[in-house]
This record gives structure tokens, sequence and C-alpha cells, in this order.
């Protein structure tokens, strides 16, 4: 075994972690994003890390560039095929409304332009037999002639001729029941148009739901050829840097993919560079024994939330990129807000001051970095606050510059009446209250009461903010991980083997029988466990099933665990059970009577990750990670709301020794993060590593 090595390539920063398995060395590098060209970063962060990149034995990356492209709509044009008849079915979409009474809200704007949508004669009934033969008599001439025509309004790429991205999503009615439609499809369509990326339906997400299906393959789609390119990108990034291991990208559900599968379902790593925290999160709330947990990962661009219970984080089988846009594939279950250290402070029309969801980015990055921004961004509002030191941002290698953040916000303070503080402030207040609304979100409204769960605040702002976004929720614990600006990429370094099959069904609790569902299970097992050797599995996987139910008649299902071991009789009532108690847990009553209806099967084969211990602190096992020598305990003053500015002890992380205690107000110095105590907060350095914070009695 060599070095392992986990990325993280962010909006802002790359983040790389590393772990040498025979030395148990670690090794980390935090470098600027190059938006322009992803990869470059990696390059670089592979040789600021300090390690022979001949040594490496695994790489797993986790990436924002699908989502990122899913939200600018900077992807390939899609050729939308589906059966005839429901060519609007993109566009018809759901029939709720984000707004009620708002006029002017619009639905989402789907990947695929109408006139790029073709319906093929065919049809197959709700049990998958065909009750009208497919006719491929027109297709190859009808997509020939979406290739030949200008893309229309709205599309993201120019057309044809040109050799611009094109790709072919294909949904039918009913092909998760029988696919033998879509491949027809995929086959004329290869024989026709050779190296035409087709993306089928039923192989990304094989559900019931017509729409999300259909939605879920024109995502695959859409970015397809950019995760091709990526993933030839990095390829070729690791060869020049003679790394010989193998790599992998992280994948929405936690588990990584080997390349060909990047390139095969893209879809499936939507929410790879988001999945990294979740992860790495709930391993460092395991580490502070604290199970039932929020993580906040606050970086330069973005925050998200995810809930942790029983030190796992939650899953979901899908989640939206926006209301109505629906994506069907295994996820983490996070809420993500455009809200980071590079979110712009911005003026509305009715004069209020926001912030975000706009970023400064990479590049040109906040207003203090001197690379030509002149926005003020929550960066900016930290130094002006004295809550980063100009001369420590990034460790020393990124000095930055607090006249031009005082510049910036003093524009927008002109705007408002208020001085560039007193702006910064505001900035800041504002901030917090969205990132508090956000974990509200995934707590209080699903019944949830978060004030005695501790807040994993990590990423690279995330333990600035974190006191204060636990005291607007009411949560007295705070825990900030060892290297908090890199539990992303610890994340994805410690990310499963996992694969996830799905099968919708349509059954329920009368017609059903327990070998018929034992049986079903038993394909399902036998595909993961088949998916995940072909990922490079070696161990003894643990198998997880689960079954969606929902009474006849409602349109939403819940989740339901099944036991390991054979389903029989006496397991199958104890999951009509276990549904009826979920129930009337969720909604407070139960419908005993009537029909329980099976929709959905998911068998989830894990191996688990490497045991790689807790990522270290700069001082852990006697090994300095941080390049910047100690500096001695001094103080300056930090603006806190309600104190104005106040005398605060500044101390590097690094001499912070185990049994620590320190009180507020102070701020903890390394060379990826910084912590920011309150005055009515603690500090406590645990053996662990992380730094437990606790709201003063």
């Amino acid at each position: 075994m060599g070095i392992r090595v986990g990325i993280d390539t962010g909006g802002t920063f790359t983040d790389l972690v590393a772990v040498d398995s025979e030395t148990g060395r670690w090794y980390v590098a935090k470098v600027p994003s190059n938006p322009a060209n992803p990869v470059a970063a990696i390059g670089e962060s592979l040789t600021g890390a300090g390690f022979d990149p001949s040594a490496v034995d695994f790489i797993v990356v986790g990436t924002t560039i699908g989502i990122n492209a899913v939200l600018t709509r900077r992807g390939a044009r899609v050729i939308y095929v589906t059966t005839q008849g429901f060519e609007d079915i993109p566009f018809i979409q759901r029939i709720n409304r984000k707004h009620h009474y708002d006029f002017r809200w619009r639905k989402p704007t789907p990947l695929v332009h109408r006139p790029d949508c073709i319906g093929v004669p065919g049809r197959l009934d709700e049990e998958g037999r065909e009750i009208e033969p497919l006719d491929l008599s027109g297709l190859a001439d009808r997509v020939a002639e979406c290739l030949a025509a200008a893309p229309g309004p709205g599309s993201s790429a120019t057309s044809g001729p040109a050799g611009a991205d094109i790709a072919v999503a294909v949904c039918t009615l009913f092909s998760y029941l029988n696919p033998a439609h879509e491949l027809a499809i995929r086959d004329e369509l290869r024989a026709r148009f050779p190296g035409l990326p087709v993306s089928l339906s039923h192989e990304i997400a094989p559900i019931w739901r017509e729409y999300e299906r259909g939605t879920t393959a024109q995502v695959d789609a859409f970015t397809k050829p950019l995760f091709e390119r990526y993933a030839d990108g990095v390829s070729q990034a690791l060869q020049e840097k003679l790394v010989d291991g193998r790599w992998g990208l992280l994948k929405s559900n936690g588990g990584h993919a080997l390349a060909h599968e990047a390139r095969e379902r893209p879809a499936h790593l939507l929410l790879s560079g988001i999945a990294g925290g979740a992860i790495g999160g709930a391993q460092m709330a395991r580490a502070a024994d604290a199970p039932e947990a929020v993580a906040l990962d606050m970086g330069g661009t973005s925050c998200d939330v995810c809930l942790i219970v029983g030190g796992e984080a939650l899953y979901s089988s899908d989640f939206e990129i926006e209301f109505g846009f629906p994506v069907a594939v295994p996820s983490v279950s996070t809420r993500t807000i455009g809200a980071g250290g590079g979110s712009i402070g911005w003026v509305d029309p009715g004069g209020f001051l926001q912030v975000g969801p706009q970023s400064a980015g990479a590049d040109p990055g906040p207003a203090c970095y001197g690379r030509g921004g002149t926005e003020p961004t929550i960066t900016d509002a930290d130094v002006v606050l004295g809550r980063l030191d100009p001369g420590f941002f990034l460790g020393g290698k990124l000095p930055l510059n607090p006249a031009l953040s005082a510049a910036a916000l003093g524009r927008v303070g002109a705007q408002l009446g208020l001085s560039a503080v007193e702006v910064a402030s505001a900035m800041v207040r504002v901030t917090n209250e969205n990132m508090a609304n956000a974990i509200r979100i995934v707590t209080v409204e699903q019944g949830i009461d978060p004030r005695g769960f501790a807040l994993i605040a990590f990423g690279g702002a995330g333990a600035t903010h974190g006191c204060e976004i636990a005291d607007a929720i009411g949560m007295r614990r705070v825990v900030v991980p060892p290297r908090p600006g890199l539990c992303s990429a610890f994340g994805a370094l410690a990310a499963d083997v996992r694969v996830d099959a799905i099968r919708s069904v349509y059954l329920t609790d009368r017609t059903t029988t327990a070998p018929q569902l034992d049986g079903l299970f038993g394909e399902l097992a036998a595909q993961a466990l088949a998916d995940l050797a072909a990922q490079g599995a070696t161990g003894s996987p643990v198998v997880r099933r689960s079954i969606a139910l929902r009474y006849q008649g409602q349109n939403y299902e819940q989740e339901v665990a099944v036991p390991a071991g054979t389903v029989d009789d006496a397991a199958l009532a104890a999951i009509y059970a276990d549904y009826g108690r979920l129930y009337e847990e969720f909604y407070g009553y139960r419908l005993d009577g009537i029909p329980v209806e099976l929709v959905r099967l998911q068998v989830v084969a894990d191996e688990g990750a490497p045991a790689l211990g807790s990522l270290p602190s700069e001082t852990h096992a006697g090994e300095v990670l941080s390049t910047v020598a100690e500096a001695a305990v001094t103080s300056r003053d930090v603006h806190f709301p309600g104190h104005g500015f106040v005398p605060t002890r500044i101390v590097r992380r690094e001499s912070l020794d185990a049994g620590t205690r320190l009180d507020g107000p102070a701020v903890v110095e390394s060379m990826d993060s910084t912590v920011v105590v309150p005055p009515d907060w603690s500090l406590h350095a645990a053996p662990s590593g992380t730094l437990d914070l606790e709201k003063k009695a």
C-alpha cells in the first residue's frame, strides 16, 4: 500500500489531504482553484503536498464542475427522445409552485429546447408489456435535422458543424420495467451517429416517475461531454506528475467511482464536491462524540448543511437542483446556499443590504486579494472586523490588503449611509442568519429540535462564523475539526467504496409474497455486488436493504429499512408494522386497513472506507504540517456584535496542546482556517485534535 490522496476542487480553493499507508505520515496542500481549467489546480496541489507522486496508490477527487455547469446552464446541447405524445413533459413539469401567490415566479428552465424534443411511436403498458411496436423509421432523420439546425433560445451550446457538445437523452414510458425500447433507440443512434453520447433513463434512474426520470437523463446527457473531458484532463495531469495509481471521482451518494463510470453516468457525480463535506463532517462528529450533529461546510463560494444522526450523514434517493428540477440519484441529504467567504454584499432596489448568492470566486476573488476585485465580500468584512490576520491568510502565502477591503465596503456604505465597519458587521449578520435558516430547514422543518445538537463547523470560513450561527439557532456546542479548511478533502479520502442499486416496482401488501420480495432483493444485491467488484472492491462488503412504501392513493413514500437475512412472512409483517409506526410518527396518525403500496426497492453494497484514523492537527504525532513558524501569543482588537471592538487574544492552533482551555474573546489561527471564539464562548482542545467550543452558562 502506498499513499492515498483525497482532493476537493472547490470554487475558490482546491484542497488535498493524503496519508502514507505504511508510515502513517499525513500531507496537506491548499491552492487557489482555476475556474477556467479546474484540472490545473489538481496538479498544483500534488506538487505542493511534498510527497513523491510515484508513490501514490489511489486518488479520490471531489468536484463541483457538474453542479456548476447545470446551475449556470453551461453544458451540452441535449436532444431529448421520448415516447410519442410526451415531448412536452420537460416543460409541463409539476403542478405545484414554489410560491403559491407569486404570479411572477417561473418554472425552472429545462436543459432541452422544445424543437430538440423527438417523439418516437411505440408504447409499453404499466407492467412493461408492449402494446404498440416501436417504430424507428424516422428517428435518425429527425436527429440529423436537430444536429443541422441552430440551437433554440436558451440552449447553452452552439450547434453542429463546429463540433460543439451535443448529447442525447432517452426516456420512454415504463422503461424501468422493460428497457427494450430505450436499448433499441440507443442502437439505432449509435449505428447512424457513432460517437454521439447517449444517456438512457433506465440505466441512470430506474424509477417510476416519468418527469423525474426524464430530468435525470437530461442532466446526465447535459454533463456527459464535460465529465469526459474532465476525466481525460485529470488522467493526463496525473500522468504528467508520474502518478501510476488508480484514481476515481467522489459520487453524490458518498462512494467513489472509477473514471470509466464517471464517463458513463455523470448524473451520479453531480453532488461530488458536496458529498466530501458530509462524509468528513460525520467522521469528525464521531471523533468528537457528537452523534447528533449538523455539519456546516462554509467555503469560499457556498455553504452546505447536512444533518448527522447516529454519527452518520443522512442520505436521500433524490435531490432538487432548484425547486421543481429533480435529479433522481442517491445522494447525501444536504442544503446548499450561496454563502461563503467570497459572497458579495450589494444593495437591492429597495435599499436593503443583501449578501450573495453572487460570489467573487477565485478570480478575481475578494477585494483584499488585490487581483482586481472591487465588490465587498465576507472575507473583506472579516478583515475589516479584525477576525482575519491579513499577513497570515493561507498561512502567509496570500497576504491581504485591508485598505482595499475598507474601500470596497465604503462604497456600499455610501449607498446605505453607513461606515465600512458597520457594513462589514451587517454583512456578517446577514450571512450568519442565512446559514442559520439553512440549518432550520434540515432540522426544525423536519420536526427536529437542533438545540441539543452539535454544530460541526468547517470549510475555510465555517469556524470563523460557527459560534454566531449556533447562537442564532440556540445551539450550545460547536466542534471545529483538525484542519477545518481541508475537511472536504479528508471526506473524499475517507469515502466508502459504495454502490446503490434501485428498482421501481408496483406491488401491494395484498398481493406481494415474501419469497417474491426476497427474490427481487436477491437480484438487486447481485447487481450491486457485481458493480462493486467492478470498482475494484476486494473485501467483504456490507449489504443494506430498504423499501419505499406509501398508502394506496398517496403520492409520497417513506423509506423503511429491511433487516438482514431472508425476507420471510414474519420479516414482511415487521416491515409493514415499521411503516405504520413511521407514518404515525411523521403525520400524527396512521391509516390501518388501507392497502400499502411498495414503490421502490434499494440495495446498498458498501465495502467501507480504509482505516485512516483521524485527520491530525498540526502537532499530532509530533509532525508539524504547517510551513509557518509558530507565532507568539498576541492580541488585537476584534469586532463582535453587541460588544464592538474589544482586545482579543490571538493564538496559533499548533500551540494548543490537548487539554488547553481558553475563554473568549479569542482567535485561533491556522494555515487553512481561523476560529473565532466570541466573548460568551469558551474553547477546549480535545485529545482527538478537535476544538470543542461551548456557550458559557
